[in-house]
């Protein structure tokens, strides 16, 4: 039976029922929740039940909504196109969310529209699963499933935001299954020692040289490193404070006594503000990756990739190569886990989320931290 409820953040009835399959439901009726538009409300929640248990289509549904509350009301319910909302939802977020994010949920948008074709300017309320499912389908062909994944899951936030303004009676991304993942091509893995070594001796009189060890000592992303100031590194406490790009999170790394030593010889000026590596920070993060691709191609470490793009290419998987920049967090993990250093502390220093660490809302002092770099070996 249909019951009503009051969310805290809505001004309006949210209706409570039960559809053909058993499942518990929530839609918004659009009805003030005021009492003396209580029965108004618990009619539009009777018929939105009924209309799920006789199978109704999305469609269906809607429109036997919108003349009820239009009959009931005297108002519209507020309508939008796929390509109104998804332009106006990116409109609303740039100043939101961070500019690697927007860039993200902008191709997302530009690949589900491009798709769509002429029917990116059907109304919002047409959208169905089935639509969402081919598209995952189609794309999975394209890019890698990992890829397919993340441009659902963006879609599935964009779709909620929808049913939450009132949009949509559902999200029709909201079931729409992830693509299982199957790894057959090579796996990322950490430097041995002996490969550093080799890395090390060909940039030799390079920045790289400094990247490396502050990849390794410190366990940050390349991103990270390349815009680090000098202001960020606490010689008095031995220590580098660095909010990375990624996550926004505030990661404090004691300055161990390998990486003490190479910062004393670093030349260092008197501008608090500046890089640490300027000539990184004027690169962007895929150009140093890049470059960086190189010098393991010159190592032996990899295929060695031409510049320009294959013909053809756009579009396809990202090859996942077994040896990157980013292979320093693995090695510096690695090494700190074989000498028998605690994941909380590990996870702390590298700078990973996770739900183990929030549930624990575990603090990790200083005094540990530098222990535990203090077993990582010196180059």
């Amino acid at each position: 039976m249909a019951s009503l409820w009051k969310h805290p953040q809505s001004k309006f009835w949210v209706a409570c029922f039960t559809d053909v399959e058993g499942r518990q439901r929530k839609q918004s009726t659009k009805v003030e929740a005021l009492e003396k538009h209580r029965k108004k409300a618990m009619r539009i929640a009777d018929e939105l039940e009924a209309a799920h248990r006789r199978r109704c289509t999305t469609t269906q549904i809607l429109r036997m909504c919108t003349a009820l509350v239009k009959d009931i009301t005297g108002q519209d319910l507020p309508a939008a196109t796929i390509r109104g909302f998804l332009s106006g939802y990116l409109e609303r977020r740039k100043d939101e969310v961070k500019a690697a994010t927007l860039m993200a949920y902008k191709g997302t948008v530009k690949s589900f529209l491009d798709w769509l074709g002429e029917s990116a300017d059907m109304e919002l309320i047409r959208l169905e699963r089935r639509h969402l499912t081919e598209y995952r389908d189609h794309i999975s062909s394209r890019v890698s499933k990992a890829s397919a994944n993340k441009y659902v899951k963006f879609l599935r936030v964009f779709f909620r935001d929808a049913k939450r303004e009132g949009l949509l009676l559902d999200n029709p991304c909201e079931e729409v299954a992830t693509l299982k993942r199957e790894r057959t091509g090579p796996t990322r893995r950490g430097f041995t020692l002996d490969e550093l070594r080799i890395v090390l001796r060909e940039v030799e009189g390079t920045e790289w040289v400094s990247l490396i060890r502050f990849g390794l000592y410190t366990g940050q992303r390349i991103s990270d490193l390349a815009r680090l100031r000098w202001s960020h590194i606490d010689t008095e406490n031995d220590e580098i404070r660095i909010t990375t790009a990624k996550t926004g999170r505030v990661v404090i790394v004691p300055i161990c006594e390998p990486l003490k030593e190479h910062l004393l010889s670093l030349p260092a000026g008197d501008k608090p503000e500046a890089f640490v590596h300027p000539k990184a920070a004027e690169m962007g993060t895929s150009h140093l990756s890049r470059e960086f691709g190189e010098v393991l191609g010159r190592c032996g470490f990899r295929r060695e990739m031409p510049h320009r793009k294959m013909e053809g290419r756009t579009g396809e998987a990202r090859t996942v190569h077994e040896l990157s920049f980013h292979s320093l967090r693995h090695t510096a993990v690695s090494m700190m886990k074989n000498a028998g250093i605690s994941p909380a502390i590990v996870q702390d220093l590298i700078g990973h989320e996770s739900v183990e660490m929030s549930a624990h809302y575990t603090h990790i002092e200083s005094d540990a931290k530098r222990k535990a770099l203090e077993t990582l070996p010196k180059l």
